[in-house]
């Protein structure tokens, strides 16, 4: 994935985090699945390369924001999580 982001603040879920204790994860495929239904009903187009903030709403989070990335190079969505959400990376 190529872009940078400046330092700041950015939504995970109901929080705003710093950059430093934040990593860029592939969205899990339920997520995935309900942040596009979301996008879709807001009118919302996730365009590739280009990074997003994106609310969102269910019966698990009834008012969530995430930084949302869809490289040009992958079929599925990223998003900015906590560093410990990261998974094969030491």
């Amino acid at each position: 994935m190529e872009f940078d982001l400046p330092d700041g603040l950015y939504p995970f879920i109901d929080q705003r985090l710093p950059l430093a204790d934040l990593a860029m994860i592939e969205v899990p495929s339920a997520l995935e699945k309900l942040l596009r239904t979301q996008a879709n009903a807001r009118g919302v187009e996730i365009l590739r390369g280009t990074p997003i903030e994106l609310r969102c709403q269910s019966a698990e989070f009834p008012d969530a924001t995430f930084l949302i990335y869809w490289p040009y190079e992958e079929d599925r969505l990223h998003m900015l999580a906590p560093k410990g959400f990261r998974v094969g990376v030491s």
